[in-house]
């Protein structure tokens, strides 16, 4: 589906696409209101619940932030960083046998599954090697 094409929209997609990482819509904001000063929360709160709606970005429930955006749409699992507080995306990992197994087990119909895993990553490890 294709984004409906308002300014502000393909402003938000686009931060979104060039983040290193996930965003939340507060992050989102300061980004645009630096370029755009008329631009309103809720308008990106609007525009990002369209965009997820329609399948343009992904969102993640952070455990502090409440939901943070990103534009990798490939089914991934999540790593939750609990000394730097960042989510990452784990690639290449998708276990889509699980989704079987899982449907075999309870008689249902799986149509994805999503994982988080949490711990230190490799930044904070090196961090805290250094100290």
């Amino acid at each position: 589906m294709s984004v409906k094409p308002t300014k502000q929209r393909q402003r938000i997609l686009e931060v979104i696409r060039d983040a290193k990482g996930h965003l939340t819509a507060e992050e989102v904001y300061k980004r645009l209101a630096i370029e755009d000063h008329s631009i309103g929360i809720a308008t990106v709160y609007r525009n990002l619940k369209y965009l997820y709606d329609n399948d343009l970005v992904n969102r993640i429930q952070h455990p502090d932030f409440g939901y943070v955006y990103d534009s990798n749409l490939n089914q991934h699992y999540h790593f939750h960083c609990l000394s730097c507080n960042r989510i990452m995306d784990i690639e290449d990992m998708m276990h889509h046998e699980l989704n079987k197994e899982v449907e075999e087990k309870f008689g249902g119909t799986v149509h994805s599954h999503m994982a988080y895993f949490y711990g230190i990553c490799p930044e904070c490890l090196a961090k805290q090697e250094d100290n």
